[in-house]
């Protein structure tokens, strides 16, 4: 089938890599047809890495050689992260990416919801802070690889092997890993989005108030400023994430050489009892109380456990409290749902009367964030933020190609 002889093809690269005396061949055969190296002509010298592209803000174009276009997936250049290399959930060996359209640089793979088991495309990266995988998934891009059974686009509604099969997000990301350094404070640590510049034109401020009033339901302790040379929206990382656990770490995950996510980091993901010693509820719990009594009691059902350890940390937030912190032994899991995104479409999908409105306009030209910062803070003595420091845990753009039309423009 298509994975053996891809598998195939995989092996044939890797081979000669160790070899050392030719010089690395495409990930896929160039048999015309389907394969990506038919449909995007890049050579291996426009990305080897860092290519010209890695450290620029402006992704790498025209968008007609993008491989996932009209999105494209890649680090963002001011946040010095590493990307480690890029495999295959079930494999420890990074695939050969120059003359595949792909780059640890500037373009990265994002996986559509209908790959086998064993089969998504995982992201090994590093920080100076954090070391880990990540895996995306949005709904009804193409695939990464055109010869995978995934290279189906938008049936991700009738197909019910699809990961959206009957699901209302858009879009997953997963990452695993472990952070470097002891002492970083929980409720210091934050997801969102942060632009550079100023926003472009914005819908009707009813629906940006509706919009906020939303996200600020959900996430009660949103930072959100939408003026100004820096627009944000950003939030606690524990309470923000769909799903947030912690394990000790293994042998094979100290093993820094590659990424010790293997194909479990496709699993569902399920919010831990807080009686559970992966629980990050029980952690702050036992730090604060000192007594199992005060941990909240199990639940059979999944939302209330979610609801009671984004409450815990949303408190915790509140209060600035630097305890509990993130423990460099052991290794933790994120997970992060959205469905008010289309990204195919690139627009803010809203319940009727607003509807649909566009991204490119309101976003100026710059790309969204899939990021988390460990943001330090200057207070004065009446509590006023005069000063801030963004330490980046990971931090990754999605671009759109409307964004670079509307940039032209």
């Amino acid at each position: 089938g298509s994975r053996r002889e891809l598998m195939d093809v995989y092996d044939s690269c890797r081979k000669l890599n160790e070899d050392g005396s030719i010089r690395r061949p495409s990930l896929l055969s160039s048999d015309g047809g389907d394969s990506i190296k038919h449909r995007l002509p890049v050579s291996e010298e426009e990305h080897a890495y860092p290519c010209k592209d890695t450290y620029s803000f402006m992704p790498p174009s025209p968008p007609e050689k993008w491989p996932q276009r009209p999105i494209l997936l890649r680090p963002s250049p001011e946040s010095g992260m590493r990307i480690r290399g890029v495999r295959y959930s079930s494999s420890k060996t990074y695939l050969p990416l120059p003359g595949t359209g792909y780059c640890n640089g500037c373009t990265l793979p994002i996986n559509n919801g209908l790959e086998k088991l064993g089969e998504c495309l995982v992201i090994d990266f590093e920080s100076d802070f954090f070391i880990g995988t990540t895996m995306l998934r949005i709904k009804n891009v193409c695939a990464p690889i055109k010869k995978l059974r995934s290279d189906k686009t938008h049936n991700n509604e009738t197909d019910n092997s699809s990961y959206f099969h009957n699901k209302k997000r858009t879009f997953q990301g997963i990452v695993r890993g472990r952070f470097k350094t002891p002492g970083i404070p929980m409720s210091e640590c934050i997801t969102g989005q942060v632009f550079n510049h100023p926003a472009g034109h914005l819908p009707p401020r009813i629906i940006m108030k509706g919009a906020i009033s939303i996200i600020s339901h959900l996430a009660p302790q949103l930072q959100a400023r939408l003026d100004g040379d820096c627009p944000r929206f950003l939030s606690p990382l524990v309470s923000t994430a769909q799903s947030a656990m912690s394990c000790q770490q293994t042998d094979e995950a100290n093993d820094d050489s590659i990424g010790s996510a293997g194909e479990s980091i496709e699993a569902a993901l399920s919010e831990p009892q807080p009686s559970d010693s992966s629980s990050l509820a029980l952690v702050q719990e036992l730090l604060h109380s000192g007594a199992k009594s005060k941990i909240p009691p199990d639940s059979d059902c999944i939302t209330t456990r979610i609801k009671n350890r984004k409450r815990a940390f949303d408190k915790l937030h509140a209060i600035r409290s630097k305890i509990p912190t993130f423990d460099p032994n052991s290794e933790y899991t994120f997970e992060f749902f959205q469905h008010l995104l289309l990204f195919d479409e690139f627009a803010l999908n809203f319940v009727k009367p607003i509807g649909k409105h566009p991204l490119h306009g309101m976003l100026n030209g710059q790309p969204l964030k899939f990021m988390a910062a460990h943001q330090i803070q200057e207070r004065d003595n009446k509590s006023k933020v005069v000063g801030e420091e963004m330490r980046w845990l990971w931090s990754f753009d999605l671009w759109h190609e409307s964004l670079i039309h509307n940039e032209d423009h």
